[in-house]
Formats: structure tokens, C-alpha cells, sequence
């Protein structure tokens, strides 16, 4: 079964470039506009995988990082952060508990190559 992603990120051209990446690497996505929605659906149907933009309404990439970290079905779950802020912005994503950070725009085939690393990395298979 492919694995499935919840892709966060309030600029719809983003979501859909980053579903029709996925989706042609065999991944299923789900996706969600912001951190609120973005936990309601990661906690109601538990992905393999988490890609969330930074700087979004209602809940940043960062609260909803630390939220899904402080989870316990969580720790384990790769999450990747997107943000156009740079380096500051990247450094708290890390320290929030992303497993990986990509400046927007982002580079598409390092984005998938870093998606199947990390959902190839020991422990995988317990989620």
C-alpha cells in the first residue's frame, strides 16, 4: 500500500503542484489549507508522512509541528517544513522537530528524493 502524506500549506498552487508531484511518485495525499485543519486530519486519519509550509493563517507550520511532536502517535512521523523566510525560519522548524527543511521554491526532485529517504528510514515500517 503507498504511503500517505498530508501536504499543509495555505497557497492552493502549492498544494496542487506538491499533489501532482506526489501522487505521480505513487504516494496518496491528503491535503489541508492550514496547521488547525492540518491536525484535525493528521490525529482523524494518522499519514506516513507530513509536508507543512511555515507561515500560514490560524496555525503556523511551527505551532503545528511542536502540537504533532508533543502527540505521542507522532514522534516517529517524518515531517518536512517548506518556507520562503529563510534561515531563521528553517533553524526553528528544526528545532520544533521537522526531520527536514526546504527553501520555497523548492527544488521537486530533491523534495521527492528526501519524501523516500525518510519514509525509508528504520522505524518506517512502525508507522
Amino acid at each position: 500500500m503507498p504511503a500517505t502524506i498530508l501536504v499543509v500549506d495555505d497557497s492552493v498552487d502549492t498544494r496542487d503542484l506538491l499533489h501532482l508531484y506526489l501522487t505521480g511518485e505513487g504516494y496518496t495525499v491528503m491535503l489541508a489549507a492550514d496547521g488547525g485543519e492540518a491536525l484535525y486530519r493528521a490525529k482523524a486519519e494518522r499519514p506516513d508522512m507530513i509536508i507543512t509550509d511555515i507561515n500560514m493563517p490560524n496555525m503556523d507550520g511551527h505551532t503545528l509541528i511542536r502540537e504533532l511532536r508533543a502527540e505521542g502517535g507522532f514522534a516517529d512521523t517524518p515531517i518536512v517544513a517548506l518556507t520562503a523566510y529563510g534561515s531563521e525560519a528553517a533553524e526553528e522548524a528544526r528545532k520544533c522537530g521537522a526531520d527536514a527543511v526546504f527553501a520555497k521554491p523548492m527544488n521537486f526532485d530533491e523534495l521527492l528524493a528526501e519524501v523516500a529517504r525518510l519514509l525509508a528510514s528504520p522505524g518506517a515500517e512502525k508507522r
